[in-house]
């Protein structure tokens, strides 16, 4: 499965021309805002990412980021770039290739200790036996009676029942009420237990091979730097921790050889027989939010002549509506990627609002247009 999340790719010096531009102040302090969550997000990213929030650039604006920096972002050259400082992105690096700081290992530890303590402590008293000595069972017994005499009728018959697990129920309140925790024997097995289970819970921590990181590759081929190439090639290798496809995509939208090029040969050049009969076996917003150049957009525009299906909406059984398959075309698909992504003001002019699939005769002006001007399409920059 692979997460719709998208941006092009930003070079050094338009990020470091982002730095040095004066912002507005509403804008610099959400930025601001924005990238101070983003640390916090990072540093608690092993060990409780509910704190925080990594912040990447899916299709539509209402989610992240914000739709007042979605806006502004061509105005302002604004990229995802900004959020993400030096240290950020060497701790991201950290982050893929599955490193773990001191204080992570730290809390881990304190975490496993603490929610431990109560079944740790019953194995030291079961490897001690200290139920065999006389004093023990003369009081578990006294207090097992006491607990009989005040039960209900009903409550003897559950006991009576279950007399055997019932007693044994009270073993550990008689083991602290006896002090027993304090004898050299139960401290010295506690360690040594305590000690074990440590040891291995970190070592399946650090060796985990089902922790998901995928989130964090996607995120890197957004940002663009050149530090995330190597971590990015080793996770190919690792598909417990990484989906290959959405590796091999941050690769692509950082220019990366020969996985670039791969992606491309993918997805073009496709014939008219092909696009118009077969599935493409990828997503067509690939072209925009991967590829985003001016040969992707021009292979886009060929499926405006597509009536290969594009999507199936599902009318809600919950309205009272009787449930209905809605097949939106490719060539549908295509309208809306352009309409929203090429701002030519005479390309625009072409669509008489935004509801492209009541107009799917749009298709073939657009696509004239598409052929006619390529090279020069102003492609709108996605923060």
């Amino acid at each position: 499965m692979r997460k719709t999340i998208f941006i092009f790719i930003t070079s050094f010096s338009v990020i470091s021309a982002c730095f040095a531009q004066r912002l507005p102040n509403d804008i610099q302090e959400r930025i601001d805002t924005l990238q101070h969550r983003a640390k916090i997000a990072l540093y608690n990213y092993n060990i409780n990412p509910n704190m925080g929030r990594l912040y990447y650039f899916p299709l539509h604006p209402k989610f992240s980021p914000p739709r007042e920096l979605w806006e502004k972002s061509g105005k302002y050259n604004l990229n995802i770039g900004m959020l993400y400082d030096d240290a950020m992105r060497d701790r991201l690096v950290e982050l893929v290739q599955y490193k773990f700081r001191e204080y992570e290992i730290d809390t881990f530890m304190n975490r496993h200790i603490a929610n431990n303590v109560i079944s740790n402590r019953s194995y030291a008293f079961d490897a001690c036996k200290f139920d065999t000595l006389a004093i023990f069972k003369s009081t578990l017994d006294s207090l097992f009676l006491d607990v009989i005499n005040q039960a209900t009728e009903e409550e003897k018959i559950i006991i009576n029942k279950y007399y055997t697990f019932k007693k044994n129920k009270y073993k550990m309140q008689v083991f602290s009420l006896l002090n027993l925790d304090t004898t050299e024997i139960f401290k010295q097995t506690y360690k040594t237990l305590t000690e074990r289970d440590n040891a291995e819970w970190i070592d399946d921590i650090l060796n985990s091979k089902t922790y998901n990181r995928t989130g964090l590759a996607e995120l890197c081929g957004q940002i663009g730097d050149k530090r995330f190439i190597k971590p990015l090639i080793e996770a190919l290798d690792k598909p417990d921790n990484f989906e290959r496809e959405t590796v091999l995509e941050a690769l692509a939208r950082m220019r990366v050889e020969p996985y670039h090029s791969e992606y491309v040969k993918f997805r073009m050049p496709r014939t008219m027989e092909q696009i118009k009969n077969e599935s493409p076996g990828f997503k067509i917003d690939d072209f925009v939010y991967v590829l985003g150049t001016q040969e992707a957009f021009l292979e886009l525009s060929k499926y405006l002549l597509s009536d290969y299906m594009y999507s199936i909406d599902m009318a809600s059984a919950d309205t009272g509506i009787e449930t209905q398959e809605h097949i939106t075309p490719m060539s549908i698909g295509a309208l809306d990627l352009i309409r929203d992504n090429i701002e030519n003001k005479d390309l625009q002019a072409i669509f008489p609002d935004r509801f492209t699939y009541k107009h799917p005769e749009l298709a073939q002006p657009v696509y004239d247009w598409m052929q006619k001007n390529y090279g020069k399409y102003k492609i709108k920059r996605i923060w």
